[in-house]
């Protein structure tokens, strides 16, 4: 049995979030591999829950590459919510303690998937920190790790005053998109 998950999504209204991920997740739900599981999505637009899941439900119709009946896809959007990342730190870490609370089990997790731009990912790392979301946590930085070998030096150092190693996952835009699909699909 896996354990109960909550997937923080950044960047959650982007083209990767519609295409692949929220896509990926319903699957994953739909196939009974993540049956206890919140999605809390976050990103720069100024949206509602209501106005988010109507964007998620979209998403999936449009790029979902299963079979789906409406009522499992209405099911999964019971377990989505959305926060503004204007919001801050307080009120993402409201909506996550809120979504676990729905979850059962003595052992739950926290996915942090950033598919943000290499110059946002240590705002959003903070944004964790303040949060107090690091705890039982693991982190995929999507996207070019910096923007140069000494970028990604700098990232990689900050990155560690948060996140222990183990808790990391790098993944490459482009090097990584056939891997990542794979995992998600």
């Amino acid at each position: 049995m896996v354990d109960a998950i909550t997937a923080v999504l950044f960047g959650a209204t982007g083209d990767l979030a519609k295409r692949k991920l929220l896509p990926g997740l319903l699957h994953l739900y739909q196939a009974k591999l993540l049956d206890d599981l919140r999605v809390v999505g976050t990103s720069l637009e100024e949206m509602s829950g209501d106005e988010f899941r109507d964007m998620v439900r979209a998403a999936c119709k449009e790029f979902n590459t299963r079979d789906t009946e409406d009522s499992v896809l209405e099911e999964f959007l019971t377990c989505v919510e959305f926060v503004p990342q204007k919001a801050g730190a307080a009120a993402l870490g409201k909506a996550v303690k809120k979504a676990e609370k729905e979850l059962e089990g003595d052992k739950l997790r926290r996915l942090h998937y950033l598919s943000v731009p290499p110059k946002a990912a240590l705002e959003v790392v903070r944004m964790l920190k303040d949060a107090d979301l690091v705890e039982r946590s693991r982190i995929v930085m999507e996207k070019p790790f910096g923007t140069d070998l000494a970028s990604a030096k700098i990232l990689n150092s900050q990155l560690h005053e948060v996140f222990a190693e183990e808790q990391i996952f790098r993944i490459d835009h482009f090097l990584g998109k056939e891997a990542a699909q794979n995992i998600l699909a």
